[in-house]
């Protein structure tokens, strides 16, 4: 079969064949980048090959691929998948498989069908252990669920030479059963592979096509793919089939390699490259350690760094970053002291330029040798680390001479939610093209601020912010692998409006706006409970509150769920000297007047929440009491790619056991609308669920093991979708750099501040700073609403 393939390149004598044993032997890697069989494996055509598909690599495929043991009866077939290399070396997927049929239908007014069915595949690679070791793998496909159609366990070994992969594997099961291999020859760099293989029982031949990356659409690749089985099997003919794939490499848009120049440009690496680079290579799993490694040079203006070794936290909160290299200091003279007679247009520029920049509540002042500034962000809401790069960055250029560390707090509602604290010269020193080492290893983070603010010269005003802000985004009610549809979907749009009131406190409601549902949704057909429904969905006042001070807590109550009134709490437990969480989730609602036919709802869950920073991942476990009455375990595993998050979940309580997997996304732009009177963006975070219940019977059950939603959200809204640590923010030195340079540097688009005249604000920053216009922003003071002074 391979030799058949490779007959087909051009020969013309011994030239010819020196230049392709060079060819073959020249690459160490595999030809070609992984990409999805037509059984949700990352493979060829049909079998599995031994690469798992790259760590961070989503891929998403359409296929209508029939096996041939249902070839006699079924009259057409749709295969969808989805995969992700969810951790080095594992590679997880989930699909859909319908095979239509001219059968009797199971209900009334169901489709026909021989089955529709839901599964799961997954696959771990060994790691190598020696250099001229091939790649092997062992996976299960078709796992869980009381009926099975493609279950298989099978051990795989596949090697590349040069741009050809050869495979050979053993499996058993219902697909594969016995001996499997093949070959796959990449036609130098069209893109184009011809494959060839044997399943055991058929063989097949076909070509497969991978464009290049496509930087408008976050470096994704097309992957198309047509086969054909060369003979009948059981009688089935010989059929063509075609597959249709979008693979996206996530977790690469702030590496080192795209970042070497400040700003975070070019092209992503690719996962072939990611593989093999020395700065940015895979987690091993024979040696896990929390470990973040960064290329080193002498020079301190390269981009370049010795290793980053993150240690156990030291400090009582949280997330204290240590390195065991100690950064070089630019002299050794001590740092002047600061003088009496303060020059304050240096607070007065900052405060300025992070006004311009769109930051609200900024007030910057000195405490002692330190520089303090406080600020709130609503423009920069796929991740608070652009908004904290963007101080950082113009704190550190222009801080007074002499100053020491840089304190920078956040705040959500006017609550400080957390101090970062920073060596200023290093942190300047980074931003200006240096090393990421010394600034990573002096970054802290406490709860509480540390300082005396009633001590304070303000520059700036904390009363300065936006009226109100309207959220857009899609909402879904959503039903998968039915009898009657493979998908059914209701979509709408929720329009939620935040409007902030005293310290901590905000106004929230919730409109949802259906559009558009499949018809087994209307009214009166079968899943019509399913369908969204129009109207105000919750009205709410939500207060946020320290209880002590690695405790946090944020109440909400209103109206909910339409009908329904109560109370919605969330107490977030930063544990101390870990980036761990301890959370509790308590709520009770009761019908309103007039649905007395409403039953109460409660609900309650208390998780521990183990954080990994450096791996972007954690897992978070607990027992819940549901919706429904039921009670019993739930357990998380989540793993992040910049902003884009990844997780398998599984809950179990007397109704049964389900697990699923779940994917979200921001929905909004990295800068979005400048705060004022109104300002409009999107989600942060855009979620989507899919579950399914294993060991019995999968049918709808709508409270089963469910956990109450809820609309004020303490991750989402006010710690950055739980990314919320000093170790977290240690990680993500080359994004804070890229958008304090896009969002933050004086000159940019962004940053454009006017002349100002300094009048201090003393103490809690009351009164106004004459001169910092704010950038056009209105503010609020005592439910007043003012315009900043001295504004052009």
């Amino acid at each position: 079969m391979s030799g058949n393939l490779i007959g087909q390149e051009p020969i013309g004598g011994r030239k010819t064949l020196a230049l392709a044993a060079v060819l073959a032997f020249s690459t160490p890697v595999h030809a070609v980048e992984p990409a999805l069989n037509a059984l949700g494996q990352a493979g060829g055509l049909v079998i599995p090959y031994a690469f798992a598909l790259p760590e961070g690599t989503v891929e998403a495929q359409y296929n209508n691929y029939i096996d041939p043991r249902y070839g006699k009866q079924a009259t057409g077939a749709q295969m969808y998948w989805g995969a992700v290399g969810l951790l080095p070396y594992v590679e997880l997927s989930g699909g859909l498989a319908n095979y239509p049929a001219d059968v009797h239908a199971p209900f009334s007014d169901a489709d026909h069908f021989l089955f529709r069915h839901l599964m799961a595949d997954v696959k771990v690679e060994v790691p190598k252990f020696f250099k001229y070791q091939p790649s092997i793998a062992f996976g299960v496909t078709d796992i869980g669920g009381q009926t099975h159609f493609f279950r298989s366990k099978y051990g795989v070994v596949s090697q590349a030479f040069g741009p050809v992969t050869l495979t050979a594997g053993y499996g058993s099961g219902d697909r594969l059963d016995g001996l499997f291999g093949g070959a796959q020859v990449s036609l130098w760099n069209t893109g184009l592979s011809l494959l060839a293989e044997d399943d055991s029982k058929t063989p097949y031949a076909g070509v497969r096509y991978q464009s290049p990356r496509i930087g408008w659409l976050a470096d994704a690749n097309v992957v198309g793919t047509f086969m054909r089985s060369i003979r009948s099997t059981d009688g089935v003919s010989p059929r063509t089939s075609f597959s249709v794939g979008i693979q996206i490499p996530l977790g690469k848009r702030f590496s080192s390699a795209r970042c070497a120049d400040g700003l975070c440009e070019g092209p992503q690496v690719s996962a072939a490259q990611t593989a093999d680079a020395g700065d940015d290579g895979p987690i091993r799993l024979a040696s896990l350690q929390p470990v973040d490694t960064r290329a080193a040079t002498s020079n301190n203006t390269a981009l370049a760094a010795a290793p980053i070794t993150y240690v156990p936290p030291l400090q009582s909160y949280a997330s204290v970053m240590l390195s065991d290299v100690t950064a070089a200091k630019t002299s050794d003279a001590p740092s002047p002291a600061i003088p009496e007679a303060l020059d304050t247009s240096a607070l007065d520029e900052i405060a300025a330029q992070l006004f311009a920049a769109g930051l609200e509540r900024v007030r910057v002042g000195m405490s002692g040798r330190d520089l303090v500034v406080e600020y709130e962000n609503h423009r920069y809401n796929q991740n608070e680390a652009d908004a904290l790069g963007i101080v950082l960055g113009v704190a550190s250029v222009n801080a007074p001479h002499g100053t020491d560390k840089i304190h920078v707090v956040i705040k959500k509602a006017n609550e400080p939610l957390g101090e970062v604290i920073v060596d200023r010269d290093a942190f300047a020193q980074f931003v200006e093209g240096g090393a990421p080492t010394a600034a990573s290893a002096s970054m802290t983070m406490r709860t509480r601020p540390t300082y005396d603010a009633d001590s304070i010269a303000w520059h700036g005003n904390e009363h300065t912010h936006g009226l109100t802000r309207i959220q857009i985004e899609p909402i879904v009610s959503y039903l998968y692998g039915t009898e009657y549809g493979n998908f059914d979907i209701s979509l709408g749009a929720n329009i939620e409006g935040f409007v902030p009131l005293w310290r901590g406190a905000e106004f929230y409601a919730s409109y949802i706006a259906p559009i558009y549902n499949t018809k087994n949704m209307d009214a009166g057909r079968v899943f019509s409970d399913y369908r969204l429904r129009g109207g105000l969905n919750a009205v709410a006042l939500a207060q946020s509150f320290w209880i002590m001070p690695q405790v946090f807590n944020v109440t909400s109550i209103g109206k909910f769920d339409y009908s329904y009134v109560g109370v919605q709490n969330e107490t977030t437990m930063f544990v101390p000297g870990r980036p761990d969480l301890i959370r509790l989730r308590l709520a009770y609602l009761h019908h309103e007047p007039g649905h007395d036919e409403l039953p109460s709802e409660k609900n309650a869950e208390l998780t521990y929440r183990w954080v990994q920073p450096s791996w972007n991942l954690w897992i978070e476990a607990g027992v819940a009491r549901f919706v429904g009455g039921d009670k019993g375990p739930v357990a998380t595993l989540t793993r992040w790619f910049d902003d884009v998050s990844v997780s398998v979940h599984g809950e179990h309580s007397g109704q049964g056991t389900f697990v699923g997997a779940a994917v979200s996304f921001p929905l909004t732009l990295r800068q979005g609308m400048k705060p004022g009177i109104s300002q409009v963006y999107g989600s942060e975070q855009f979620g989507l669920d899919f579950r399914t219940r294993v060991g019995s019977t999968n049918y709808l059950s709508t409270n089963a093991a469910e956990s109450m939603t809820f609309p004020y959200s303490t991750q989402q809204y006010l710690l950055n979708q739980g990314r919320f640590s000093g170790e977290y923010f240690s990680t993500q030195l080359y994004r804070m750099r890229d958008a304090y340079l896009r969002y933050g540097r004086p000159g940019s688009d962004a940053t454009k501040p006017k002349p100002q005249v300094s009048v201090p604000a003393v103490s809690t920053g009351a009164a106004l700073s004459h001169g910092v216009c704010g950038s056009g922003l209105q503010g609020v003071s005592d439910g007043r609403a003012l315009v900043p002074v001295n504004c052009e």
